[in-house]
């Protein structure tokens, strides 16, 4: 236990701070499936859980088109609109169901553009990656020990994060019931 005077939230967790790519950051070039898998890869590695864990896979991507979730790809080449598509939709669905995460994505677009969507998306995460670590950075220094600072701020961020989803996924389907009066 007195290895743990003296060190930080960060000294333990090696936290990099994670940034999501921008439109203007997105490849110009139309690419092909193989092309998009890696660049994915490249985008949302820190989402992988361990090495032999995967992002996306050729068989998701085909789904999320079967599912409108995102365009279909033009001569089985994948653009800048596809690829946002993809950084949102792998990035949503570490806490929300694939529908939800087509709803929200359509509110949005029908607003905007997939462009500014995405540039959106990739602040709101920024901020948010931010506020969670300086929440838990602010809630294991109450809790000094080492067994405390592993224990207990794991269970604070995971019950942040299932509070999230919770809350998210019931603004989901209120907008869906609201949808339903406005469309009857």
């Amino acid at each position: 236990m007195s290895e743990s005077k003296g060190k930080k939230f960060e000294d333990y967790f090696k936290i990099v701070k994670h940034k999501l790519p921008y439109w203007d950051e997105l490849p110009e070039i139309d690419l092909y499936m193989d092309q998009v898998i890696a660049l994915m890869d490249k985008y949302l590695s820190f989402h992988k859980t361990d090495e032999n864990s995967t992002i996306i896979t050729h068989s998701m991507i085909n789904n999320y088109v079967k599912l409108g979730i995102m365009p279909a790809p033009i001569k089985k080449k994948y653009s800048r609109e596809h690829i946002a598509y993809l950084i949102i939709i792998c990035s949503l669905k570490q806490a929300l169901p694939i529908s939800d995460i087509k709803d929200l994505i359509e509110i949005r677009v029908k607003r905007t553009s997939i462009e500014e969507t995405l540039n959106f998306f990739s602040d709101l995460y920024d901020s948010t990656f931010n506020t969670v670590l300086a929440i838990g950075k602010k809630f294991s220094l109450k809790n000094a020990s080492e067994d405390a600072l592993f224990g207990d701020t794991a269970l604070f961020m995971a019950m942040g994060s299932g509070a999230s989803k919770y809350i998210a996924t019931q603004i989901v389907e209120i907008n869906k019931r609201n949808k339903s009066k406005r469309e009857n």
